[in-house]
């Protein structure tokens, strides 16, 4: 008796974890094509906005305001620090936009707003490389901003992703390197389950581009989601690793997949070149490359990261 009565309990206490524990998430949101074309159009008019410039800052606020606009009820705070770079002391600014605290599980979706460096007699509008992954996110924002979410998103925009010679510990992924490195020291990177990053998502000719080092998870799940979408055409493979904002949280343990198209015009021809203009971007683009990210929070969510 004691026995059966023991087994009923167990098996009771089963079905109801299997009811309670499993997270049930309901469809995904889909984003907005024209609003991030007008996005990020309105983002390549404040300028020139290489990290340390008068049109960073200027950027960083039109991204605050238009936080605050998509999503009244989200925080959005701005995460200023200065560091030495091989061109001298530069401030650098990065805004997150979350709910409530960061003492929970969230995926971090982030985005670079700043610039290549050019000299000023050299146009350089930055739409597609800063712009586009910008417009994403606050396309997702809004789309996201009254659903009752699977799971928390914390929406990161980094400064100083962009190197003015080369890549190294004073040059290039300041912002992404600063954010887990405070995360890591103050407890909060233990809370981040996963990192997704969008970066050049614009290009009209879509062709996403996954690293070689995209954690095997997310890279099933997303392409998972693209069959389930019909947008597995959209997606590729990258050669060889991508050095981008993404490797700071890689580095530190965090699954990543870095959601960009590294085939811009024709041999990559308009990256970092006056040719990087609206005229090259598609809102559609926008559209793919964020409905996809947003699957795979979904996904993730599903699966109980």
């Amino acid at each position: 008796m004691v026995y059966r009565c023991g087994f009923f309990l167990a098996l009771l206490l089963g079905l109801f974890c299997n009811v309670s524990c499993t997270r049930h998430v309901g469809k995904a949101p889909e984003t907005d094509a024209v609003l991030m074309s007008k996005l990020a159009e309105e983002h390549v008019k404040t300028g020139p906005r290489y990290a340390g410039s008068d049109g960073a800052e200027k950027a960083a606020l039109w991204i605050q305001q238009k936080c605050r606009e998509l999503s009244p009820a989200w925080n959005v705070t701005v995460q200023e620090f200065e560091e030495q770079t091989v061109t001298g002391n530069v401030k650098f600014r990065n805004i997150l936009v979350h709910k409530g605290t960061l003492n929970q599980d969230f995926v971090l979706l982030a985005a670079h707003y700043d610039t290549k460096f050019f000299p000023p007699e050299i146009p350089f509008a930055g739409a597609n490389d800063g712009a586009s992954g910008v417009a994403a996110l606050l396309g997702i924002l809004h789309a996201v901003k009254d659903k009752d979410l699977p799971v928390n998103i914390v929406f990161a925009f980094f400064d100083g992703e962009e190197a003015r010679y080369d890549y190294n510990e004073k040059d290039g992924l300041h912002g992404s390197r600063y954010l887990a490195e405070t995360w890591k020291k103050n407890g909060t990177l233990k809370h981040c389950k996963a990192m997704i990053l969008l970066d050049m998502i614009g290009d009209k000719n879509l062709n996403i581009t996954l690293s070689q080092d995209t954690a095997r998870n997310m890279r099933h799940l997303l392409l998972q989601a693209a069959d389930q979408m019909n947008l597995r055409k959209y997606v590729g493979d990258y050669p060889g690793n991508i050095l981008d904002d993404h490797v700071p949280f890689q580095n530190n343990g965090i699954p990543c997949i870095d959601l960009i198209d590294f085939q811009y015009g024709p041999e990559n021809s308009y990256w970092h070149t006056s040719e990087d203009t609206l005229d090259k971007i598609s809102g559609e683009s926008m559209k793919i490359a964020a409905d996809l990210a947003i699957n795979l929070i979904w996904k993730l969510a599903a699966g109980v990261l």
